[in-house]
């Protein structure tokens, strides 16, 4: 990153998005409160509430830490406190050029997301502010780009990740039967995460992220980036969709498997068998210097050839790591950028129609000096017997 600051001529970042504080620092943020201060030369800061210091220190490289009152009686005003942080931490600098996060349009939740803060035009007047003589200069390309390639340690993270999303998979095979609902499997999927999940290979916060598509009709809109749950209870021979985001200690897994109750249709197990055969032949073709156009070729092509082209409505995969969705890697035609080693991608080609429904399968692939590497390896059946 200090190299990127260099050729971008930034004396420092200023970040406070959850994803963005965790990949500078190794923190991830209870809440979008605190800010990290990162300088091309010197020891970073994170400026982080009072009543979570514990949870900072527990997980932090080498930053320092100052902190503020926040959540109780005599707090000050967060911005206030963040600003007068920035004004301290910078004075005597010399800084000409700051990097900050002017344009991400989407942001990964922080651990408590039920109450997420954001980056907003407000905060670049406390910006202003605190750092008098200061170019502000938007760094989302910046940031996003350096994203992209993942480091061993981060990889060896979002391994962990794999590896727990494969528990809610479980879970989903388990429950999938005549007569359950939608959202009974999400539900059952995510309480197993969450059971199971908190403590696998020191993890201490994990969630998931579980949608579940029941029935013909929920399925063949399954093409969606995500899914809605019903009530919906499933019959012989329906499909069941799950879509799933996990994320741990800041580390996202998205996978997605299918599953009918009872029996499956000789055409359910054909477009089953298809969809299968065009995930493996894109992970196949995924290696450093590979055109995201070509990955989504490999798939693309094995579905056309099964006369179901038309029906394959969304890119076969895209970028993540630091969030559920990430802007890169690509994999989509006429995508003409190449894979780099430690980029992280989705696969995941699928046939969806009327009447019929959707199969989607889903594994997340991690470029590597050889090849790829599927991270948090799972079984592909469509029945509790195939």
């Amino acid at each position: 990153m200090r190299d990127a600051l260099e050729a971008a001529r930034l004396d420092a970042l200023v970040v406070r998005l959850p994803e963005n504080v965790l990949l500078l620092s190794g923190f991830w943020p209870m809440i979008g409160a605190t800010t990290l201060v990162f300088p091309r030369e010197g020891r970073p800061v994170c400026i982080a509430p009072e009543c979570f210091l514990d949870e900072t220190r527990a997980s932090i490289w080498e930053a320092e830490i100052r902190s503020f009152r926040f959540g109780i009686l005599n707090s000050p005003d967060t911005g206030t406190a963040i600003g007068d942080a920035l004004r301290d931490i910078s004075r005597g600098k010399g800084w000409k050029r700051v990097g900050y996060e002017g344009s991400f349009g989407s942001m990964a939740p922080s651990w408590h997301s039920g109450e997420i803060w954001i980056p907003s035009e407000q905060w670049r007047g406390f910006y202003e502010a605190s750092l008098p003589g200061c170019e502000l200069v938007d760094a989302t390309t910046l940031l996003q780009s350096e994203r992209r390639r993942k480091t061993e340690y981060e990889a060896t993270k979002l391994r962990i990740a794999g590896e727990i999303s494969c528990i809610g998979m479980e879970a989903f095979e388990r429950a999938v039967a005549v007569g359950i609902s939608g959202v009974e499997l999400a539900a059952t999927v995510e309480r197993e995460i969450m059971v199971r999940g908190i403590g696998y290979k020191g993890a201490s916060r994990v969630r998931g992220y579980a949608q579940v598509a029941t029935g013909a009709a929920e399925s063949a809109a399954g093409y969606r980036m995500h899914e809605i749950s019903t009530p919906k209870a499933l019959a012989n021979g329906e499909i069941a969709m799950l879509e799933l985001g996990v994320v741990a200690d800041g580390y996202w897994a998205d996978r997605t498997r299918v599953r009918v109750a009872g029996t499956p249709t000789d055409e359910q197990v054909r477009i089953y068998d298809t969809v299968k055969r065009a995930l493996e032949a894109a992970v196949a073709a995924i290696r450093p210097g590979a055109v995201g156009g070509e990955v989504d070729a490999a798939a693309r092509s094995i579905i056309e050839e099964a006369g179901y082209g038309k029906d394959f409505f969304h890119v076969t995969g895209h970028g993540l790591g630091f969030a559920y969705h990430e802007a890169g890697p690509c994999l989509a035609p006429g995508a003409t950028h190449l894979l780099e080693e430690g980029n992280l991608t989705s696969v995941e080609p699928g046939i969806y129609f009327a009447p019929f429904g959707g199969i989607r399968i889903e594994d997340d692939v991690l470029v590597t000096a050889s090849g790829a590497e599927v991270l948090g390896p799972f079984r592909k059946s469509l029945t509790q017997h195939s």
